[in-house]
C-alpha cells in the first residue's frame, strides 16, 4: 500500500513539475519529459507489469492535458514501461550508463511514435525542424534530469523494498 501512495505521489509530482513549473523557465527552451523517466526507471526497477500500469497512468495523465485523443500517449508510455521491464533482472541497474543510455533509446522512440502518427500520417516531413528544434533539446533535457531523477526513483524503490523487508518478517 505504502509503494502504490509514493509511486502515484511521485507521478502527480512529476506530472505537476513537467506541465507547470518546468514549462515556464526562460532559460531552456523544452520541458523536459519526467514522465517517461519516472515510467522507464519503474519498469527497470519493479518488473513489466508495474511498468505498464505506471506508464498507462502517465501517459493517461498526458492525454487528459493534451485534450487531444485519449489513449495515444498513454499507449506509448505502456509500451515503454513494458518494454523497460522485461530488461528487470537482465540487467544490471546500478552501472551507471545503464539509465542514461535506457533514458536516450525511450525518448528517440517517443519522439518516433510522436513524429509518426503526429506529422508524417498528415504528410508533413520537415523531420530536420522537427529532429533541431524539439528532439535533440528535449534529448539532452531529459537525459541530464533522468539520472538524478532515476536515481531518486531507485532510493526510493530500495527505501520501500527494505520496508516491504521488514514488515514481512514481522507478519511471518
Amino acid at each position: 500500500m505504502l509503494r502504490l501512495i509514493g509511486t502515484v505521489l511521485l507521478i502527480l509530482l512529476s506530472y505537476l513539475l513537467q506541465t507547470s513549473v518546468l514549462g515556464m523557465l526562460p532559460f531552456i527552451q523544452t520541458t523536459p519529459n519526467l514522465l517517461l523517466v519516472i515510467t522507464f526507471s519503474i519498469g527497470l526497477l519493479r518488473g513489466k507489469e508495474e511498468g505498464m500500469i505506471t506508464g498507462a497512468f502517465c501517459g493517461l495523465f498526458l492525454d487528459l492535458m493534451s485534450g487531444g485523443y485519449l489513449g495515444f500517449y498513454g499507449l506509448i508510455y505502456m509500451y515503454i514501461g513494458f518494454m523497460c521491464g522485461l530488461l528487470y533482472q537482465h540487467i544490471d541497474v546500478d552501472i551507471p550508463l545503464v539509465p542514461i543510455v535506457l533514458c536516450f533509446v525511450c525518448q528517440a522512440l517517443y519522439h518516433f511514435y510522436i513524429f509518426i502518427f503526429r506529422f508524417l500520417l498528415r504528410g508533413r516531413l520537415g523531420i530536420g525542424a522537427y529532429l533541431n528544434n524539439i528532439i535533440l533539446p528535449e534529448l539532452v533535457l531529459t537525459t541530464v534530469i533522468g539520472i538524478f531523477l532515476y536515481g531518486a526513483v531507485m532510493l526510493l524503490n530500495g527505501v520501500l523494498e527494505d520496508y516491504e523487508k521488514r514488515s514481512a518478517l514481522k507478519f511471518v
